[in-house]
């Protein structure tokens, strides 16, 4: 999408997410949210709409991974969030 003075208002097609400074709100919506625990291994996706009505839309992403409690050991610490990108038809 180009502005009419020919300013780009999308973002490249090669978008890389900054997790210290992007926000449930800013993530584009191509991408899923997966919950990683180091402890015992296991990965579970997060709704990210609900995720995002919890803790609110200006959440940065490296916080909400802080957060973050695994449903099988119920570790806290050292939990990651990681990012996949959905298929773009």
């Amino acid at each position: 999408m180009r502005h009419r003075k020919g300013i780009n208002l999308a973002r490249p097609a090669d978008y890389a997410v900054d997790l210290t400074h992007d926000t449930l709100g800013s993530l584009p919506e191509m991408f899923v949210l997966v919950a990683a625990c180091p402890a015992c291994h296991k990965r579970a996706p997060i709704d990210r709409w609900d995720l995002g009505r919890q803790l609110g839309k200006r959440s940065i992403l490296a916080n909400v991974a802080k957060m973050l409690k695994c449903s099988r050991c119920g570790n806290r610490a050292g939990n990651r969030l990681l990012l996949g990108k959905l298929p773009r038809d």
